[in-house]
């Protein structure tokens, strides 16, 4: 059985999209779904920060590209 995730990214500019997922989906497979890199991203659900081993919990998330430079 499959769910529906509502994505909100935010890189620089923010996109919004509908996803479907395994019921028993992680973070992680969300993420190579989205072809997103786990290491430039934070997920948020309600705001907070998510381990992506963690099953998908919420039917809205936020995605935040982490920017880093020197």
């Amino acid at each position: 059985m499959n769910k529906k995730v509502h994505i909100t990214i935010q890189a620089g500019e923010i996109s919004e999209q509908t996803v479907e997922v395994a019921e028993s989906a992680t973070y992680e497979d969300l993420l190579d779904t989205l072809n997103i890199n786990q290491e430039t991203v934070l997920v948020l659900n309600g705001g907070n920060a998510v381990p992506l081993d963690g099953a998908i919990s919420s039917d809205r998330l936020t995605i935040l590209k982490v920017v880093t430079g020197g």
